[in-house]
């Protein structure tokens, strides 16, 4: 008992700890962004300005360095052909105006619009000449003007700079000046005058501050600093003319206008090739192609990321210079309702209120714990309170983190409790040793499998083809559990219950259900839900029917595998997905993809039964070897051919199994090896899953000893498995898994390393409240009457309202009335209320209809986020 105590001490200390830090980072993040830099909410500036490199050479040696540039606080896109299209609207331009490194920008936009075309085209032109590139009714235009004083742009507002070209109403959509070397090379001791008075008489012309905010409608002006040259690789003549000196005169101009005036400089071009020599071309005036690239980027999020935000929805993976779009009216009511839900539910939870129609303090703890992780998704994910950042895959990196993960494991082995008869003590001789993949063991499987594809996801290996290799088997593994517990389950207890069949379904989606609504995603994007729901429902109508006759052996295994060739041939049949997702869009407003659903489905198609099949024979096998417990006999299993079988031969199948078990690992290496990408390997996934993962729980429960230890760490993450691959979306990683979640701060005081233990830690003491609470939530909305799910009342619901000590001669009519009316009204709420109490079907009917009410509105949030954007 002081042991018990204890534990609840330490358990508690832990909460208020981690309540501790996710508060302490709720203000750090919002001083951030409401006092420190408040001046950029939307991160434009950020973006324009400052970044660093995350594969530079020097940092990371990759094959190809400079592609991922990170601004600081947000997420850059890589523009493309399609993108550039949508952003530019019809007769639409870009402009390049300046020197040979503004030209440079010009041809590395060429060359996201057509990279073959602006190639030839790049080889033949004149180089001091203005160019044109037309792509259908785009173009981008570049005028050589290396003094920044042609006529051409002298007496006109940038709007309308390409009226020279002679396109008929061309607007640029950007305009990019640059310049400043030929100032320092050509012009003599005048320079710097000649370069000032140039930039002057531009910047006369520039809205000023206009950068700062997204930009949708007005033409983007920027000015490019002076491009710093690698001064060691320069020729005698341009190294006597083009000194450090000058450039960072020139610099310090525009930094003036910068800091006075507002005018948007785009500093971050010259940290793009400080201290990277390699980020430089032979001649040491202009950037490589892919640091040219990349400039280019910076200068189209600048522009573009709010508007393709209206056409892409989820995944909102460009966070730079965006700002997220309204909420739409159910994301309000849902936002709101649980942000005013929380002080009332930490009043209920402190001060007991006797009403049938107030939840009891548990059911208010697990509604209070879904409230913050729903606020805490909405704001992390779909606001710039949190900076996002881009992953980056380091071998390094995931090497520590993949043994930080092993030593946990090991540290926290133990033994497993021997299993107990009801009414019995467990027996030593026979009890204490844990069954085939015990619940100790299954939990331990699923939790390291988790640790794997969460540290996968963080760092974004899926580029590398092993490693996605592996994943994949860890997916069909938590697939072949799905099979293999819930078929022993139905095998062993025969329940096909209603509430068994809802509780179990209502345990795996209830937060995969409100998420969509929330985050303006789809079920379908938490797949891990959708795949375990699918399966479960397949391996209950496979029980379920005829399942009288579950417990011949023949029948059951036919009955699976009858099943299997069904189910997979319905998964590859054409139209079948699309006629089906066709139905819900029409009836539910429901819009799924039927290609990626297939495409989840096919991968995995035959594990789930050879889970079944794996749980029925181990069960079997068990029983007829006297391995189990009495409790798990079926009164309805004939095992005695079977189990002559077993019993004679086991010591031969255990040692074909072992020696199986063993020469699997290196022959699916050298599969594994061979294969050519991940198109292959998916093609082979659901034939070679099957070996490798027999291959592990054979090892895993080959010995007496192995089967009897295991890690409480990965246990206790099994257990949670399904919030963390939930959650994990959009409060451990962001931008919809496509980024990472920082908080701007911590890592100034702490480090990266320090805020991301931070960041973890929070993470997971959410997903940790959130399993408890949808575990309290979904036995409240099954059995809303069993103990300890509503408050302790008096029957007499009237008499805790309104206390009966009323004289009719001292109370007046008018208060007789309102105490009548007040008394009928809590009557029939409480009737009305100990209706849908006493019948699951329509506390489910009730739920349905509200989804289907808020899947039909979602229509209106569409209609009014377009308005919204075409105002």
């Amino acid at each position: 008992m002081r042991f018990h105590k204890s534990t609840l001490s330490l358990s508690r200390i832990s909460d208020y700890g981690c309540i501790f830090l996710f508060s302490g980072t709720i203000i750090s993040v919002l001083v951030r962004h409401y006092w420190i830099y408040a001046h950029d909410q939307h991160k434009c500036e950020a973006t324009l300005t400052r970044g660093q490199w995350l594969d530079s050479p020097a940092t990371t040696p990759t094959a190809r360095p400079f592609q991922n540039w990170q601004p600081e606080g947000c997420m850059l896109r890589d523009y493309d052909n399609l993108d550039l299209v949508k952003c530019l609207k019809k007769d639409q331009h870009i402009a390049y105006i300046g020197d040979s490194t503004i030209r440079q920008l010009f041809w590395a936009t060429a060359r996201k619009l057509d990279a073959e075309r602006a190639f030839q085209e790049q080889h033949m032109t004149q180089k001091h000449t203005n160019l044109v590139f037309q792509h259908g009714d785009r173009s981008i235009v570049f005028v050589w003007d290396p003094y920044l004083n042609s006529s051409s742009h002298q007496q006109r507002a940038p709007a309308s700079i390409l009226s020279y070209s002679g396109l008929p109403d061309s607007t640029a959509a950007i305009v990019l000046f640059g310049g400043g070397l030929w100032h320092a090379r050509y012009l003599g001791e005048d320079w710097l005058l000649h370069f000032t008075k140039a930039v002057d008489n531009i910047t006369a012309y520039m809205k000023k501050d206009h950068a700062l905010i997204p930009q949708i409608q007005a033409t983007l002006t920027i000015f490019a600093p002076v491009q710093i040259p690698r001064y060691d690789l320069l020729d005698r003549e341009k190294s006597q003319k083009i000194t450090p000196a000058r450039v960072k005169a020139m610099n310090e101009h525009l930094l003036q206008l910068s800091l006075r005036h507002g005018t948007p400089v785009a500093w971050a071009f010259p940290s793009m090739t400080f201290h990277q020599p390699a980020a430089y071309d032979p001649s040491g005036m202009h950037a490589i192609e892919d640091v040219a690239e990349r400039m280019v980027d910076i200068i189209l999020n600048m522009k573009c990321n709010a508007q393709l935000m209206q056409d892409h929805g989820y995944p909102l993976e460009n966070t730079c210079c965006m700002d997220y779009p309204s909420p739409t009216w159910t994301q309000r009511i849902i936002v709101i309702f649980s942000a005013l839900m929380l002080p009332l539910m930490l009043l209920i939870t402190h001060i007991e209120i006797r009403s049938t129609l107030v939840p009891s303090r548990k059911v208010s703890r697990a509604l209070t714990a879904l409230a913050v992780a729903v606020c805490y998704c909405y704001f992390a994910d779909r606001s710039q309170l949190w900076n996002k950042a881009l992953k980056r895959y380091d071998p390094q990196t995931f090497a520590i983190l993949g043994l930080a993960t092993i030593m946990l494991g090991f540290v926290s082995v133990r033994r497993s409790e021997a299993p107990t008869i009801r009414g019995n003590p467990p027996s030593p001789a026979i009890d204490a040793d844990q069954p085939f993949l015990s619940r100790d063991q299954s939990d331990e499987f699923k939790g390291w499998m988790q640790f794997c594809i969460l540290i996968y996801h963080y760092l974004g290996a899926s580029k590398v083809l092993s490693i996605y290799e592996v994943i994949r088997l860890l997916v069909a593994s938590y697939l072949f559990m799905t099979g293999f517990g819930h078929a022993l389950f139905f095998y062993k207890k025969g329940d096909y219950s209603l509430p068994r069949s809802a509780a179990v379904l209502i345990r795996l989606n209830l937060l995969s259900v409100i998420l969509p609504f929330v985050m303006r995603t789809d079920y379908l994007f938490y797949y891990f839900a959708p795949l375990t729901s699918f399966w479960y429902i397949i391996v209950y109508l496979t029980m379920y029917i005829a399942h009288q006759r579950n417990y011949s052996l023949i029948f059951l295994t036919s009955k699976i595998i009858f099943s299997a060739v069904l189910v997979n041939t319905l998964i590859r049949a054409p139209r079948v997905f699309e006629d089906l997702f066709q139905l819900l869009e029409r009836v539910c407003n429901i819009h799924w993809n039927a290609s990626e659903w297939r495409f989840r489905l096919q991968l995995d198609s035959y594990i789930v039964y050879v889970g079944m099949l794996c749980g029925i024979l181990s069960s079997r096998s068990a029983k007829a070897l006297r391995l189990t417990i009495k409790e798990d006999i079926s009164p309805f299993e004939d095992i005695s051919l079977f189990g002559t079988f077993i019993r004679n031969h086991f010591r031969k199948l255990r040692l074909a199994g072992l020696a199986l078990a063993l020469t699997t690992p290196p022959v699916f290496y050298l599969f594994a090896k061979n294969a050519a990408d991940k198109y292959a390997y998916n093609a082979w996934v659901p034939y070679v899953s099957t070996p490798v993962i027999f291959s592990y729980i054979v090892l895993r429960n080959y010995s007496r000893h192995a089967r009897n230890y295991y890690s409480s760490i990965f246990a206790w993450m099994g257990r949670h498995s399904l919030e963390t691959f939930t959650l994990q979306f959009h409060i451990w990683l962001a931008g919809d898994t496509k980024g990472l979640l920082k908080t701007g701060m911590l890592d100034r005081w702490i480090g990266q390393l320090g805020e991301f233990t931070v960041l973890t830690i929070i993470f997971l003491w959410i997903c940790w409240h959130v399993s408890a609470a949808t575990q309290t939530l979904t036995g409240w909305i099954i059995e809303p009457n069993a103990r300890g799910n509503n408050a302790d009342v008096s029957r007499d619901w009237e008499r805790d309202v309104l206390p009966r000590t009323k004289s009719e001669e001292e109370l007046s009519y008018a208060l007789g009335v309102s105490n009548w009316v007040a008394v009928g009204m809590g009557r029939g709420a409480s009737r009305f209320k100990g209706w849908i109490a006493q019948n699951l079907r329509v506390r489910l009917v009730i739920i349905v209809m509200v989804l289907w009410v808020l899947n039909m509105s979602r229509k209106d949030d569409q209609n009014q986020t377009l308005q919204q954007w075409q105002e």
